[in-house]
């Protein structure tokens, strides 16, 4: 989603780029810099409001949102900054960009958390479920609380089974198919001279163990690196951490926005159990006898099985402390004096971690001098695949079956929670409620298939990855893969071609809404000749109409990608669990026995079923190390990734400890904190939110609410609300109907006294209408009655002043796209913008400028022109080149 680029503003008029023809595209860095016009003080345009803009995603340059290239910072910091034009206009409102895209872009450690999408899924699953956000003191909130904790510690259990995964498949790549497996084949090693592994050097078998365990070790301590970052720190003067109600808070409650106390406890649980996993891999494959290898005997056996027990305990114990979320409480909670964490690890805790730690280095020490030894030259036939990883990953697979299964339940059982009384069917939840167990399915999807993957990639890498029942050649090595692989494959074969099919019916049968479309997109345009508005523009209008309206599918295509997702998963943990009981996969026999010899124009169904789940899952590891790549290359690549994370990291981490840092609490409070200050000086502030802006500029106004209940309602009173291209209703609110539900959004309308205004154009394929909706069907482009977002009726009223152009519907405002279809004199004609650049329409303006009249208790034209008169004299006295000050690191005050 793209940042709004239009025509340039001069001070709050319209426009010189226009007549240079750089419309639909932005306009360019040198040509930003327009006349100034003349200072004239006039009493009713003195500046006594501020339009304060929050970009989308994908870190919009400021210069690009207020379509001015000379700009100053007036508050905030590197992080998250309040700019505005140099010299401020003399007109109102007074315009300031608010520029957060700093936390989600622009870095090349942002664009390496893309792998990591897992994790990020699963966290934002936890916000979408239908629960009633719990609030101290009202017993409402209160119903189903049990299934809601049970819902939160599956969600947990499920986020460090992910993280155990992505622990197990380094692992087995770097210890089993590297070190062992290709170590042990001379054809290997020969056709992989990078390694510096030679079967000829039996001496080189005693470290492969400790050098492909430091592979993973590194991840660990990666994971705990990443997990300590956040965006909002500890106020100097907090003598404590605010505790979560129950660990669930409000978009309107501040504890909710901090950092959990739960996140850096589940971190160390994460990853303390990253390294039992790691350390009983390592024990169990030192003392497991496997061909080819002497395992060690005698007291370094016990040895190593004592730490191979103590490892399974303290993951035990970490599997009991992520269900439960323990994290200290009452005095014991503390922020950490070092500052290097939240909050202050409590003292058995870090004694658990140091432990597991030092029992990993012993194992290692063990493994070095008494762990697998070549008890022959290898013969290239006869691979080294190490005992334990096959029953490792059985295990985790079975483990997601199970916990899917019981947030599947958890979640059926909390449905009904949040009342859809007087909600059509597009309003309600989505996915019918269901969407939390839908999201973390397709995050358990992604995990398996990049586990999958990885390996996979790696053995074709190697060597010779061959199909069950095959004969390998005599000239290529042969690298075993466990089992539940090749089912992870034969599956996302299935995945793959659920895909292309939903694709492909979206397409094909994408929504024309009203049979005669290219009648009523010239309605939008009363008064044009055929002439000026030809055939093939109304159909380029039309087609763009047709195209956004694939937005409102797009639910039922994830939603078939995630069941598909769900069925494999159980599947997987099907195979799984007769390979830990049985002993054998026999329900992948089967499928062998019923599709090995099928052939299906002219190739083996099953050898194309496998290679096609292969390379899917190949390409998408490839995938994401390319963007990694380009995106450590290219900043417009780093904004690409970026994207990503601006829809997955604005909520803080509950689900899974280790995903992006959470931008939503600093984006929010930073805001709220400005309109504070701003309103404090007896200004007005209009909000403007585009796309993903508007949700924080929401939230800020709850925020804001919230203190004027603590007696401070200035605030508020002044305070009004613009959204546009937003996600709102379409998305957000069925999404996570417990944190921006349609009760929420009404909730801000009240608040603000009806001081909101949403803008769409149906050409927009990510945004649209929020405040009001057709009164019968789906939502489309009808002109017939709607029903606002308070339950009233409204009627559309268009309003034509040349390009001038919007059609109210209550608080809902048409815009069209193009808005001007005939060019003036010194007017081209406006191309079509679809998401971006609402700031260029005419009608914005007008818009913003209703919101400011809107507001109550405006200061005089007299007392307006004092003001302005004073701060005229005081930039007037100020010496040439000194700057206000007061901000932090530097920036100048506002």
């Amino acid at each position: 989603m793209p940042g709004s680029r239009g025509a340039a503003t001069r001070g709050g008029g319209r426009v010189a780029a226009e007549a240079q023809g750089l419309t639909g595209h932005g306009v360019r860095q040198d040509q930003r810099r327009v006349a100034r016009p003349a200072r004239v003080l006039d009493p009713g345009n003195v500046p006594d409001a501020v339009e304060i803009r929050v970009h989308g995603v994908s870190g919009t340059p400021p210069a690009d949102v207020l379509q001015i290239a000379e700009l100053r910072p007036v508050g905030g910091d590197d992080t998250a900054r309040f700019l505005r034009r140099s010299e401020p206009p003399v007109e109102p409102p007074v315009r300031e960009a608010f520029h957060w895209g700093n936390m989600t872009s622009g870095s090349v450690s942002k664009a390496l958390w893309l792998l990591l999408a897992p994790f990020g899924v699963l966290n934002l699953a936890r916000y979408t479920l239908p629960m009633l956000v719990r609030t101290p003191g009202d017993p409402r909130t209160e119903e189903r609380r049990g299934a809601r904790r049970t819902a939160d510690a599956v969600l947990r259990l499920l986020g460090l089974v992910l993280t155990l995964l992505l622990t197990a498949a380094v692992a087995f790549v770097a210890i089993d198919l590297i070190a062992f497996q290709c170590g042990n084949d001379m054809l290997c090693t020969s056709g992989n001279s990078w390694l510096p592994l030679s079967s000829k050097q039996p001496t080189s078998w005693s470290w492969r163990l400790p050098l492909g365990a430091a592979a993973p070790a590194a991840l660990i301590w990666l994971l705990v690196r990443f997990g300590r970052q956040v965006y909002v720190y500890p106020p100097p003067t907090a003598a404590k951490p605010e505790e979560w109600p129950d660990g669930v808070g409000a978009l309107a409650q501040k504890p909710f926005w901090a950092t959990s106390p739960r996140a850096p406890m589940l971190r160390l649980f994460h990853t303390t159990a990253a390294v039992a996993l790691l350390a009983m891999l390592v024990a169990y494959a030192s003392v497991k006898p496997v061909a080819g290898l002497r395992t060690a005997e005698g007291w370094e056996d016990d040895a190593l099985w004592a730490m191979f027990g103590f490892a399974a305990v303290v993951g035990l114990l970490c599997v009991v402390l992520t269900a439960v979320g323990y994290h200290p409480r009452g005095e014991k909670l503390k922020y950490d004096p070092t500052g290097r964490d939240a909050i202050e690890i409590p003292m058995p805790c870090l004694i658990l971690r140091r432990s597991m730690w030092a029992a990993l280095l012993a194992v290692m020490v063990l493994a070095v001098f008494f762990g697998p030894h070549a008890t022959r030259q290898a013969t290239g036939k006869e691979p080294a695949n190490l005992a334990g990883f096959e029953w490792a990953f059985n295990a985790l697979y079975l483990a997601c079956a199970v916990l899917l299964l019981a947030l599947l339940v958890t979640t059926c059982l909390l449905r009904g929670v949040i009342s859809t009384q007087g909600l059509v069917k597009g309003q309600r939840p989505m996915w019918g409620g269901l969407a939390c167990p839908v999201l973390a399915s397709f995050a358990v999807l992604l995990a398996t298939g990049f586990t999958a993957g990885a390996a996979i990639q790696t053995a074709r890498l190697l060597g010779s990855l061959v199909q069950p029942e095959e004969t390998p050649p005599d000239d290529e090595p042969l690298l075993v893969l466990p089992t539940v692989f090749h089912v992870t494959a034969l599956l996302w074969a299935l995945v793959v071609a659920a895909a292309v099919v939903s694709g492909i019916c979206v397409w094909c049968f994408r929504p024309g809404w009203v049979r005669n479309l290219r009648d009523r997109v010239r309605e939008d345009y009363p008064g044009t000749s055929p002439t000026e508005l030809p055939d093939r523009t109304v159909a380029r209008i039309a087609e763009a109409w047709r195209l956004a309206a694939v937005k409102y599918r797009l639910p039922t295509v994830l939603l078939v990608i995630a069941l598909t997702g769900l069925v494999c998963a159980l599947l997987q943990g099907y195979s799984a669990c007769e390979s830990l009981v049985l002993g054998k996969d026999r329900g992948f026999t089967w499928i062998k026995d019923a599709l090995y010899h099928r052939v299906l124009l002219g190739v083996k169904f099953f050898g194309l079923a496998d290679d096609v789940g292969a390379w899917a899952l190949t390409g998408l590891a490839a995938g994401l190390v390319f963007l990694g790549m380009r995106a450590f290359r290219s900043p417009q690549w780093r904004r690409g990734v970026g994207v990503l994370w601006d829809l997955l990291a604005f909520w803080p981490r509950l689900a899974h400890p280790i995903v992006p840092p959470p931008y939503g609490g600093r984006a929010v409070l930073s805001l709220t904190r400005r309109i504070q200050d701003k309103t404090a000086e007896g200004r007005t502030v209009v909000l403007s939110g585009h796309s993903q802006g508007s949700l924080i500029c929401a939230a800020a106004v709850l925020q804001t609410a919230a203190l004027r209940s603590a007696g401070k309602p200035r605030a508020l009173d002044r305070l009004a609300l613009l959204t546009h291209g937003s996600q709102l209703t379409w998305a957000y609110a069925r999404l996570f109907p417990a944190y921006a539900g349609y009760p929420v959004l009404r909730d801000v309308y009240e608040k603000l006294g009806g001081r909101w205004r949403n803008l769409h154009r149906w050409s927009d394929y990510l945004g649209g209408p929020v405040l009001a909706r057709p009164a019968t069907g789906r939502v489309r482009p009808e002109l017939g009655a709607w029903t606002a977002l308070d339950g009233a009726e409204v009627m559309p009223k268009p309003s034509d002043k040349g390009d001038l152009w919007l059609r109210c519907i209550g608080p809902e405002i048409q815009l069209r796209d193009p808005y001007r279809v005939v060019a003036q004199d010194d007017k081209p004609e406006a191309p079509l913008l679809k998401h971006t650049a609402y700031y260029a329409d005419p009608a914005y303006d007008q818009v913003v400028q209703e919101l400011i009249d809107s507001v109550p208790g405006r200061p005089s034209a007299a007392t307006r022109l004092r003001t302005a008169v004073a701060r005229r004299l005081r930039a007037d006295r100020r010496p040439p080149g000194r700057r206000p000050g007061g901000s932090p690191k530097g920036w100048p005050g506002g």
